[in-house]
């Protein structure tokens, strides 16, 4: 029943991000008493088309009013959540900031990838509540991603490589995660980056991202390890 509910909320709580960062991509105001528009013919969608996951099932993938195909991104997002917060069980208090974390991973990649936006801001709250919870053990893993954070800084602030968002992204989820975890992440993150751009070179290259690391960090004990270390 607690899993059945925690997948329920996650496919909410992804509807609510992906609609959020949609809104603010396009210029629209993020509070409004309208619903959402179909973005093909405009029609108004009715309530039971914006439900998560099942207002795509009983359209069968196709806008009810034009037929269109419907994008397949929301939903994706709503089973991401909700397998997230499925999967933390009985420990959702302690991953707590993890959850909001990657919530806000979510929302920034999809900004990036709609405008090439991220929004700082919105990464203080899961940071706060991980320092709150438990403060980062001064271990040698931390000091290397400190030093990591330092050199991605200063190549931000002196070539157009990286851009400041990425180490505000590494920076939360240093608070969040532990730094063993992270720095094993950013490896495979850096290795899947590496393999993208063979795959797709000369056309396109896959982008590295602490937020790539963040989404493999996942797991629902990775915040109690941090605890009791």
């Amino acid at each position: 029943m607690l899993t059945s509910s925690l997948f329920i909320l996650g496919l909410c709580l992804g509807s609510f991000v992906t609609c959020m960062a949609e809104r603010i991509s396009s210029g629209h105001t993020l509070i409004s008493t309208q619903r959402s528009l179909c973005p093909h013919c405009r029609h108004q969608l009715r309530f039971w088309q914006l439900i998560p996951l099942l207002g795509i099932l009983l359209q069968r993938g196709r806008c009810y009013d034009c037929h269109a195909p419907i994008n397949l991104r929301s939903s994706l997002i709503e089973l991401l959540c909700g397998g997230l917060l499925a999967s933390s069980g009985a420990s959702f208090s302690l991953t707590l900031p993890l959850l909001m974390g990657y919530l806000v991973l979510i929302f920034n990649s999809l900004t990036d990838y709609l405008t090439f936006e991220v929004y700082p801001l919105t990464l203080i709250l899961p940071a706060g509540l991980g320092l709150w919870q438990q403060r980062p053990p001064l271990t040698l893993s931390l000091y290397l991603v400190l030093a990591l954070l330092v050199g991605l800084y200063l190549l931000a602030r002196l070539t157009a490589t990286f851009g400041l968002g990425d180490v505000d992204i590494l920076l939360m989820l240093v608070f969040i995660i532990p730094a063993e975890t992270l720095l094993t992440c950013l490896a495979i993150a850096a290795v899947a980056a590496l393999v993208g751009f063979i795959i797709s070179a000369p056309a396109t290259a896959y982008r590295s991202s602490p937020s790539s690391a963040g989404v493999l960090s996942w797991s629902p004990n990775s915040r109690v390890s941090h605890r009791h270390r």
